[in-house]
């Protein structure tokens, strides 16, 4: 007898349900077994980071390498399962002047890149004074790049280990820094003037200090900057027409009508009464 169509159908669908059945244990199985080989693979002795200089660093120009492991927070040695690559870069880049950092593991040889963005310093800034967790009051070191952005120098040993700080220093707020620095650092660095350092902290009364010249009032940074700087170059040769140690400040908040402040005298001492 031909068995009936329903009873066909049903066998079907058992034969369909079981194939199914073993598909998806034999992918549990690979998947598994892959699972437990990789475990297997990176907790090997052969791989394991020994020591600093299983540590591959890239990218660094000015950061010093000892500086950049001591914040890698790794106890040697250590598995290359245990290391946790996207935690490495975020504490870098919490704890560094740098853009971007990227770990990433090797297995031969064995071993850790690292690859970093840094920010090119072009300044030392500080922020306004504030209290520090032990209650002293004092300004917030950092370094600031072309950019404007402001990076915390909080560690000394991060200060100290810098192989090279910039020469210009600035005086200011962040706001500052971010809404106009960009603009101001390209026309110093297009600018011939060897500026040492601009006192920001009260906007309306900018004061440059430069090799050349001493210090100078600008009064508010505005559009006319470039063209204080340009007066001011044209005043290098100051120096030979007047004793600059007589000059209290030059007033170039008026480019077109730069001022000299000399100091005033000394008082001669009056003779004494015989």
């Amino acid at each position: 007898m031909t068995p009936h169509p329903l009873h066909q159908r049903r066998r079907r669908l058992r034969s369909r349900r079981q194939r199914k059945r073993v598909g998806t244990l034999w992918r549990l199985l690979i998947v598994g077994s892959a699972a437990a080989v990789s475990l297997w693979f990176f907790s090997h002795p052969n791989w394991v980071v020994r020591s600093p200089e299983d540590i591959e660093i890239q990218g660094n120009q000015w950061l010093p390498e000892t500086l950049i492991h001591q914040h890698l927070a790794i106890s040697y040695p250590e598995t290359l399962l245990q290391l946790n690559p996207e935690a490495i870069a975020t504490r870098l880049e919490t704890n560094l002047p740098i853009t971007q950092a990227q770990a990433n593991r090797q297995l031969l040889p064995p071993r850790l890149i690292i690859h970093l963005q840094e920010r090119t310093p072009v300044a030392v800034a500080l922020l306004p004074p504030q209290a520090d967790a032990n209650g002293v009051i004092q300004e917030q070191i950092g370094l600031l790049d072309a950019q404007g952005l402001w990076v915390p120098l909080d560690s000394q040993d991060l200060f100290s280990q810098l192989p090279q700080l910039p020469n210009l220093r600035v005086r200011g707020s962040s706001q500052i820094y971010e809404k106009s620095w960009p603009r101001v650092y390209a026309a110093l660095a297009a600018s011939p003037l060897q500026v040492t350092e601009i006192d920001w902290r009260d906007p309306s009364r900018v004061i440059l200090h430069s090799r050349e010249l001493g210090e100078v009032h600008l009064g508010s940074l505005g559009e006319n900057f470039e063209a204080q700087l340009a007066a001011l170059d044209r005043l290098r040769n100051l120096p030979q027409e007047i004793d600059l140690n007589q000059v209290d400040y030059i007033d170039i908040q008026n480019p077109e009508a730069p001022y000299v402040q000399t100091r005033s005298p000394s008082p001669s001492p009056s003779p004494s009464a015989d």
